[in-house]
């Protein structure tokens, strides 16, 4: 089951309504299969533009904010979704599919030798393959360091 949260803005309401409207949301949660691991208050907040209640479309300018982590299977995400925007008392409900992050290598140890002695770079120089291009490039370039530098000819010596 994919790991899910839900974010609640529900109608401005008094705290037993809102008890209420939330008990309803978890309880039909859990009969539709889902797993809710923790329930966070967002507390209550300005909404960034103007929303209006279903059926008496009076407009909220702020609200109250919930967040539910959950599991949750695809195909009963997709119906509590169309039950969730029934509910008169929810303004919006919103489902974000959270992915499980991935455990990272420490590695520091290794990155603080010298470059050379990194294995990573070693790699990189024994399977190191240079295409013609590239090759002829360096030529260049040698070639053209090597003419940069400042000849000495050896100075005869003097005629009697």
């Amino acid at each position: 089951m994919p790991f899910y949260e839900l974010t609640l803005i529900t109608r401005n309401l008094a705290k037993p309504d809102l008890y209420k409207t939330l008990h309803r949301a978890a309880k039909t949660l859990l009969e539709h299969g889902a797993v809710i691991r923790e329930l966070q208050s967002l507390g209550h907040r300005d909404l960034p533009h103007k929303l209006s209640a279903k059926q008496t479309k009076e407009s909220t300018y702020s609200s109250n904010y919930f967040l539910i982590s959950m599991y949750m299977s695809r195909d009963e995400q997709t119906t509590m979704n169309s039950v969730l925007h029934k509910d008169l008392d929810i303004l919006k409900s919103k489902f974000v599919k959270i992915e499980p992050e991935e455990q990272i290598e420490c590695t520091l140890d290794e990155e603080l030798k010298p470059v050379t002695q990194r294995q990573s770079v070693q790699d990189l120089r024994q399977n190191q393959k240079v295409g013609h291009f590239t090759r002829q490039k360096i030529y260049k370039r040698v070639e053209k360091e090597w003419r940069a530098i400042p000849k000495s000819f050896p100075i005869a010596p003097m005629r009697e």
